[in-house]
């Protein structure tokens, strides 16, 4: 089984403590797929106290996480790639994501 994150929520948001939760559940199980956007963004920067415990997920060889991060969403937010920990891919537009979506994921979450 394939799951999706659709991360809408900053760290400090109840939402995103929630998906810290899933995420557990669903790790080592299943193949992740998470992506960020809106205020989602702002997750997963390169020394941000969240992004550690992020990276230990993305380190376990018994995990299969994918992230992937909205361009548009970053530029408004003046933000870029850069600022992520490593394995983040950039989609370019929402149609994107829906056809990702539609086509690998199995289960969709949204927080």
């Amino acid at each position: 089984m394939h799951v999706g994150f659709i991360l809408t929520k900053t760290p400090s948001e109840e939402g995103f403590n929630t998906f810290l939760k899933f995420l557990k559940i669903y790790l080592g199980n299943t193949e992740v797929s998470i992506y960020l956007i809106g205020n989602g963004v702002y997750c997963f920067r390169s020394g941000h106290y969240v992004s550690e415990i992020i990276i230990e997920m993305l380190n376990d060889p018994n995990n299969s996480i994918n992230m992937y991060v909205c361009r548009d969403d970053l530029k408004a937010r003046g933000l870029t790639v850069d600022v992520f920990v490593n394995n983040v891919e950039q989609f370019i537009t929402y149609d994107e994501l829906v056809r990702d979506i539609m086509e690998n994921i199995d289960q969709v979450l949204s927080f």
